[in-house]
């Protein structure tokens, strides 16, 4: 069975701290306990535990932040921004594994994410030809999952979707189009904004709810010159990323509870 590395995106913005993060009085989201441990803990306990990972790498801390991970990981710097804490991230990887093709990436605000599913979503991506894969969850699974999570949905042709905080992404085209990814991350709270980015025809389809998940996976291709998959998961934990208080209280009821996570 093929391994892979994964990245942990752990990083933060000394310039826009995370409001969850100052209501809670630590310096990093990635940080906040849950169930004993810090919340970029129970993301990497899922991938350490996964039979489809290898070397895991997390950006944005290092070994005085004094976290157990009990398994070897690669620290790298935090760069102070989303877009380039991920390239510090790939570029780390191509250098400590330059023969590897593919990476999984996964945030660090995710502490519900299981390991059976990082597996499937790998399993998944395997299956079809691409270059660049992300998970998004449809609307009635995650509610079912999380209820009132208050997620953010995208409207398309096939329901409403969240976007989830799993990748799989081919290295060799990690530097495809970087200024139009940059300002995609920017903006990646905002679908609509990321529609005017691509486009006055994707505005129109995205106004008109005509938009579609070949729509998007032809637009990726078009800009990034890749060939992109969106994967509609089963699973809602790889899109419960915690940016609330509320989303916390859920998270740690769940982590914490009589049947929650073990260390």
């Amino acid at each position: 069975m093929k391994t892979y590395p994964a990245l942990v995106l752990a990083g933060y913005s000394h310039e826009n701290p995370d409001p969850l993060a100052l209501a809670m009085g630590v310096e990093r989201k990635s940080l906040i306990p849950i169930a004993g441990k810090p919340m970029v803990y129970w993301v990497v306990k899922a991938l350490r535990e996964s039979a489809r990972v290898d070397q895991i790498y997390i950006v944005g801390m290092g070994p005085e932040d004094n976290v157990t991970f009990e398994t070897d990981v690669i620290y790298i710097p935090n760069q102070d921004k989303h877009f380039d804490n991920i390239m510090a991230g790939i570029n780390a990887v191509q250098t400590h594994q330059p023969d590897v093709e593919f990476l999984i990436s996964a945030s660090g605000d995710i502490p519900t994410l299981q390991a059976s599913t990082v597996d499937w979503f790998v399993e998944t991506c395997e299956s079809q030809k691409g270059d660049l894969y992300y998970s998004v969850v449809e609307r009635n699974v995650m509610e079912k999952a999380f209820p009132d999570s208050r997620r953010s949905y995208v409207p398309v042709v096939e329901g409403k979707f969240c976007g989830g905080d799993l990748f799989f992404v081919r290295l060799a085209i990690a530097h495809n189009n970087e200024q139009l990814v940059r300002e995609l991350l920017a903006k990646r709270k905002s679908a609509f904004q990321q529609a005017r980015l691509l486009g006055f025809k994707t505005i129109i389809k995205f106004l008109f709810r005509r938009l579609s998940i070949q729509d998007a996976e032809d637009l990726s291709e078009r800009l990034l010159h890749a060939k992109g998959h969106i994967v509609v998961s089963p699973y809602a934990d790889l899109a419960m990323d915690v940016d609330k208080p509320h989303q916390l209280d859920m998270v740690r009821a769940k982590l914490e509870g009589p049947a929650g996570a073990q260390a």
